[in-house]
């Protein structure tokens, strides 16, 4: 039976002084929303209250099923390829059996936190205060070219999980797309590039990853030029590079995806 550890990104190991005095303020049954309006940001104030700042925009997005998908041709999808691809992923995820799996929450409510959300209403960016010793638990990326311990790493509200074995990495569940212009090694970001969530998984810079859009099962390889927090996403693609995967791009456009690379 797999080993299940829940893990804070507050660690508390690292916030054993300060959590004591702070602790009282906190109501541990108060979570923050995995979803608001498109564009929100909100913020809790000395009490844990949430203050909507931009309460953002309600729209009608596009589905990845009308317009916005290139019209899906079977002729994309190579059968023979597609075929060693499940066996790949069927050996690590067997590996992955014999490993622990671990649950990354998102923060509690905490004073000066302020939560971003984005184009489609999911959480984007946790800011934290500075000068506080919280602001410890902001995102930090792993050295480049590691990740995290062998085992599978769950988070999100959109089943996103990253599964690292021996000698490779699996990532599941939301593709995202990001548009900015400089990336991790000071590069120019173009199409083709992408971000992997750098404090769990954080490839050699031009690390080329095979991807695939499991929504009309159209592979495409991506190269990992630059990281980011991705609290609900295992990959964030460059603007103009879901084209790879018969989409449109839009600014609220994601996908239902899988990358894997070996090390």
């Amino acid at each position: 039976m797999k080993k299940v550890v829940t893990t804070l990104l507050v660690t508390a190991s690292l916030f054993l002084g300060s959590v004591s005095s702070f602790a009282a303020s906190i109501d541990s049954s108060n979570t923050i929303p995995t979803k608001m309006n498109p564009g929100s940001v909100v913020e809790y104030d000395e009490s844990n209250q949430m203050i909507i700042i931009d309460q953002g925009k309600l729209v009608t997005l596009p589905s990845v099923y009308q317009s916005t998908v290139t019209q899906f041709k079977s002729s994309n999808v190579d059968a023979e390829q597609l075929k060693s691809e499940e066996e790949f992923v069927k050996n690590i995820k067997e590996e992955a059996q014999n490993l622990p799996v671990y649950k990354i929450e998102n923060p509690l409510p905490q004073p000066g936190l302020r939560v971003l959300y984005d184009a489609e209403g999911y959480i984007k960016e946790f800011i934290y205060p500075q000068e506080t010793t919280f602001a410890l638990a902001a995102y930090k990326a792993l050295p480049r070219g590691t990740r995290k311990a062998a085992g599978t790493y769950t988070y999100g509200s959109n089943n996103n999980k990253i599964t690292v074995t021996s000698s490779t990495v699996l990532g599941e569940g939301r593709f995202t797309n990001f548009t900015d212009t400089t990336g991790e090694n000071s590069n120019t970001l173009k199409k083709g590039d992408a971000a992997t969530r750098g404090d769990i998984d954080n490839p050699k810079y031009e690390q080329v990853l095979d991807a695939r859009n499991l929504d009309n099962n159209v592979f495409a390889n991506v190269t990992k030029r630059d990281n980011g927090a991705l609290p609900d996403a295992t990959l964030d693609i460059w603007k103009t590079g879901v084209e790879l995967f018969d989409l449109k791009w839009s600014s609220s456009l994601s996908f239902k995806g899988r990358y894997f690379y070996s090390f």
